[in-house]
C-alpha cells in the first residue's frame, strides 16, 4: 500500500486513507506472466488499472498486422483511466506484459458513484492525469510532424529537457521504442544519434542523454 501513495491517482492522500478508499470500492489484483495479454486491443474497458510490479507495453496492430509500440508502463503507472469512463468505447491499444508483473483493477463505475469522502481527490487526480496525457499526445504529435530525423530527436530531447529541469537526463523509453515514438526505422535514429553525437550536439549512453544546444 505504501507504493500507492506515489501514485498519481492517489496524490495528497495517506496510506490510510488509500486503504480507506479501497475498503469501500470494488477492486481486484491480477498477476500476469511474460508476455501475457492484460488488455486486448477490441476490449470495453470498465477498470482502471495500476502496476503494482513489474512492466508492459502498449502497441498498436495495424490493419496490415504490423505491431506499433506506442507507450511503455513501468511499475506504478496507471492505465484505462481515459477509456474505462467512456462509455462502450473499445480500446485502440493491446497492453502486454513485458515482464511478470501484478495489476490492480479498479471498477471506475464504482469508484464514480462511490459515497466515501475522499473518493472526489481521486477523481479530480484522476482528470489532472487525463489532461497531462492529452498535452503529452499533442506534444507528440508536433513532433512527428517534423520532416527530418533529426529535428525529431531534437524537439524530443528538448520537450524532456523541460521536463526533467536538467540538460542531463534520463528517457524512459530505449531505442525501439524511442524509434517507434518519433515514428522513425531504429536504424535510421541509431545513424543520427551518432551523428549528432559526432556534431557536439548531444551525448547518449542507453537511455542516458545530455543536450548541448
Amino acid at each position: 500500500m505504501q507504493l500507492l501513495t506515489q501514485n498519481i491517482l492517489f496524490r495528497g492522500l495517506t496510506r490510510a486513507e488509500i486503504t480507506d478508499i479501497l475498503s469501500a470500492t470494488p477492486h481486484t489484483e491480477k498477476r500476469y506472466t511474460t508476455g501475457e495479454i492484460i488488455v486486448r486491443q477490441g476490449d470495453i474497458i470498465h477498470n482502471i488499472g495500476i502496476l503494482l510490479s513489474g512492466s508492459a507495453v502498449g502497441k498498436k496492430y495495424t490493419p496490415e498486422g504490423e505491431e506499433i509500440i506506442v507507450s511503455r508502463l513501468d511499475t506504478n503507472k496507471i492505465f484505462g483511466d481515459v477509456l474505462s469512463g467512456a462509455n462502450g468505447f473499445a480500446s485502440p491499444v493491446t497492453v502486454q506484459a513485458q515482464t511478470d508483473c501484478t495489476v490492480m483493477l479498479i471498477d471506475y463505475q464504482q469508484l464514480l458513484f462511490s459515497s466515501h469522502p475522499l473518493t472526489q481527490r481521486v477523481l479530480q487526480n484522476m482528470i489532472q492525469n487525463i489532461s497531462l496525457k492529452y498535452f503529452a499526445q499533442n506534444r507528440r504529435m508536433d513532433i512527428l510532424m517534423l520532416k527530418s530525423v533529426r529535428a525529431k530527436v531534437l524537439a524530443y530531447l528538448e520537450w524532456q529537457r523541460q521536463i526533467k529541469g536538467s540538460n542531463s537526463f534520463t528517457i524512459d523509453l530505449d531505442r525501439r521504442l524511442l524509434a517507434d515514438f518519433l515514428g522513425v526505422e531504429r536504424s535510421a535514429l541509431s545513424r543520427e544519434l551518432s551523428r549528432m553525437k559526432a556534431d557536439g550536439l548531444i551525448d547518449c549512453h542507453k537511455n542516458n542523454f545530455t543536450l548541448f544546444v
